[in-house]
């Protein structure tokens, strides 16, 4: 039987047929995939719920979700359905639970029909599984450095809820300790569950030590224009050839290179030479223009309206010394004349080619802000001040300051009507012209993270001064001031506990002198000029009240408390919930015990009782500081109807 022979062309007709009939096929599942999808779309949520939630909170489950729950407000519209959104809401809830230690968490979704038609209800359903902890934490091939201090500031710590996170944060901290002994580890954190309880969690990190480094060359790169001397550049690194390489050192040498004022932008970048066991280092920096000018107006509880300019030069003869002349004007709130100031400074950044910090200053100022219910004091005169100040690494420093102060005229106005004979008394013993001259040592540790919006860390600052007795002058004093501030994260993210405590002394010695006429003023107290008393209140110290307000004549003794609870709400904006305590005695001798009971009456308060005061307010943190709107209740006379201040900056 002869075999058909196919009709030319027929194989292809055949195959353009299969390939038509494909591609029907895909579009219609195509169509009727995208037909789905837009069915999908076409709904919209009307409500997000989770089903067996236990243990970690709704607030950060949400915080992660891209499917959203509808709005109260009537003018937004409604999100859409998206089956893609909760498969990755499926992923991110479960990377939550993770992170609180839930490893075997399981998350379902469920969409369910709403009343309308054009809206449904989204489920998400979470079985928890139990919670898992770390068990142990070891190191292997981890030999240069101790485990003990290996393990300070791990984040992995034996009973603590396991986070696969912490693997990663760890490896980073190892590494930091390893850099401070000169080593560039390369560090891989690992975790195995417990073969007889899988709820143990045992960590693990392997430590690849390599050589020890030491410093070698350090090359320099200035883009632009350079005006700036090498050797300026130089003095400033701590990296000293020969050296153990630390990490501390290549941030340290950073900082102190923008604390010059010379350069807008600062780069070290670290060079391995494994060959050689040697890290050099590549140094670029952007150079700022040595002038400048600056100029502002301002507001506070004291001074409502303040001007403020300042011009300036970077490098006045190119050996890094800069130079500046400022001056300022000030309003009280009824807009009277409260202080001007002109002053003119010289700063040396390396005093006789040490690392000490010199600055001299010259100031003329007038001033009126000293006032009590009975008489005002305004002020005239000028000064000058020297100051040393020396750095002990990155966190402390101590500061060596003379000042003298020549007061050329003092003015008095009774607020009052007195006796014709008692005003003159009380003018003919004041004095009109006087001069001080003092010595300070002061001295600081700031561990602030960030000293306008602090979430963590302390400061402390001390000073004590005398004035008068060897350095001659009109005036005769010691006085000693202590304060610290404490800032501590709560586990609740975001949220800072501040606390803060404060005190002073002024002792005069030597002969007798009134700087304040005595009329309704303790005669110890008469004795210190008006700048040197102790005063309290204002959004700074105790809110509620003016800027100092509380003991206004002044004292010599000082007490000071704060407590308060930094809570952030959305975005930039938070709360603050707060405390101040304190008061101002004229002489330390009359502090007495009973004066710290609270007591709540409808009268004022009685001149040795401490002042309580309470209140909530508003912060919105802006990169300058945060700007705040507190309202205050004191336990006594005015302040139980509250008062509501504005302030730009932290309280403390």
């Amino acid at each position: 039987m002869p075999l058909l022979r196919p009709r030319p062309g027929a194989g292809r007709v055949r195959s353009a047929a299969a390939l038509l009939a494909c591609a029907c096929a895909l579009l219609v599942t195509g169509v009727a995939g995208a037909r789905s999808d837009l069915e999908s779309q076409l709904k919209s949520v009307a409500s997000v719920e989770l089903r067996g939630r236990r243990s970690v909170s709704a607030r950060d489950i949400r915080a992660v979700l891209k499917t959203r729950r509808p709005s109260r407000l009537p003018w937004t519209e409604h999100a859409p359905l998206r089956y893609d959104f909760l498969s990755a809401d499926r992923s991110a809830i479960e990377l939550v639970y993770r992170q609180h230690g839930y490893l075997d968490v399981h998350v379902r979704d469920s969409v369910v029909q709403a009343r309308d038609p054009n809206q449904v209800h989204v489920f998400f359903l979470i079985e928890e599984g139990r919670r898992s902890h770390v068990a142990s934490v070891d190191f292997e091939s981890a030999s240069a450095v101790p485990h003990e201090a290996l393990r300070h500031g791990l984040y992995a710590r034996p009973n603590r809820a396991f986070n696969p996170a912490y693997l990663i944060a760890d490896t980073a901290v190892i590494a930091r300790h390893y850099g401070e002994r000169g080593y560039v580890p390369h560090v891989v954190g690992a975790a195995s569950r417990d073969p007889g309880d899988s709820l143990r969690i045992r960590v693990v990190y392997r430590v690849d030590e390599g050589p020890l480094y030491h410093v070698g060359r350090t090359y320099l790169a200035t883009p632009g224009v350079v005006r700036v001397r090498e050797r300026l550049l130089r003095r400033e690194l701590l990296l000293k050839p020969g050296s153990v390489y630390r990490v501390s050192r290549v941030q340290e040498s950073q900082e102190r290179l923008y604390e010059t004022g010379l350069f807008s932008e600062v780069q070290i970048a670290p060079l391995p030479d494994s060959t050689n066991t040697l890290m050099e280092f590549f140094v670029q920096v952007r150079e700022r223009k040595p002038r400048w000018l600056d100029a502002g107006v301002g507001c506070g509880s004291e001074e409502r309206l303040r001007f403020v300019g300042e011009w300036g030069h970077r490098n006045l003869t190119g050996h890094g010394q800069q130079a500046l002349v400022g001056g300022r004007l000030a309003l009280d709130k009824n807009a009277h004349f409260l202080l001007s100031r002109v002053e003119t400074a010289l700063l040396e950044p390396w005093l006789f080619g040490t690392r000490n910090r010199a600055q001299a200053t010259i100031y003329y100022e007038r001033r009126g802000d000293y006032r009590t219910d009975t008489l005002r004091i305004d002020k005239e005169g000028w000064g000058w001040s020297f100051q040393v100040r020396r750095n002990f690494g990155r966190f402390s420093y101590l500061s060596l300051v003379q000042d003298n102060t020549y007061v050329t005229r003092q003015d008095v106005e009774f607020l009052v009507e007195l006796a014709p004979d008692l005003e003159q008394q009380l003018v003919t013993d004041f004095i009109r012209r006087y001069s001080t001259h003092r010595l300070q040592l002061a001295g600081t540790r700031d561990l602030r993270d960030n000293p306008l919006l602090t979430s963590r860390g302390q400061i402390q600052v001390a000073s004590a001064e005398v004035a008068g007795g060897p350095f001659r002058g009109s005036t005769s004093f010691s006085k000693f001031q202590v304060s610290s501030s404490w800032f501590l994260p709560l586990r609740r993210p975001g949220w800072v506990l501040a606390t803060r405590a404060r005190g002073g002394l002024v002792k005069p010695f030597g002969e007798r002198k009134d700087f304040i006429p005595a009329a309704g003023v303790d005669r110890e107290v008469a004795r210190v000029p008006t700048e040197d008393v102790f005063r309290l209140g204002g959004v700074n110290s105790i809110r509620g009240y003016d800027e100092n307000e509380i003991a206004a004549s002044g004292g010599l003794a000082l007490l000071q408390g704060n407590l308060e609870l930094r809570v952030p709400v959305a975005g930039l904006f938070g709360i603050e919930l707060y405390v101040d305590a304190g008061n101002v005695w004229a002489r330390p001798e009359y502090i007495r015990a009973d004066d710290f009971t609270p007591r709540s009456t409808k009268a004022g308060h009685d001149p040795g009782q401490v002042r309580y005061v309470y209140g909530a307010g508003g912060r919105f943190n802006l990169p300058f500081g945060p700007l705040r709107f507190d309202y205050t209740w004191g336990l006594a006379g005015r302040h139980r109807a509250g008062r509501a201040q504005f302030a730009i900056g932290p309280a403390f």
